[in-house]
């Protein structure tokens, strides 16, 4: 899985969200998942509502570096559970994931 186009977003935003995400971290009805996508990394978290079939996102943000995601991806964490050792177990996580080779596009000049 090298670089990502854009319709990995709408595979990414199925009920499931699975399917393109190459870190996933699950507890209960909370999640948090990280893809490749054209401009960098998407971070999508949230919490599954009647017994998974639907996803209410709490947020959603992109970055270009995987420092600025696994940072994401404990403050994701923090705000959905309150729990320092989860954080600390999805960190763990985090770093063990072999995350693929991805170059993101530059971003556009500004206008």
């Amino acid at each position: 899985m090298n670089d990502v186009d854009l319709q990995s977003v709408g595979v990414l935003l199925s009920p499931t969200g699975d399917e393109h995400s190459v870190f996933i971290w699950k507890d209960f009805s909370r999640f948090v998942h990280v893809a490749p996508v054209e401009r960098g990394w998407l971070v999508l978290w949230g919490r599954f509502r009647h017994t998974g079939r639907a996803r209410d996102l709490a947020g959603q943000r992109t970055y270009a570096d995987l420092s600025g995601v696994r940072r994401r991806v404990a403050d994701s964490v923090f705000e959905l559970t309150r729990s320092s050792e989860l954080v600390a177990e999805a960190m763990i996580r985090f770093d063990r994931t072999p995350f693929p080779m991805h170059s993101p596009k530059p971003l556009p000049d500004p206008l």
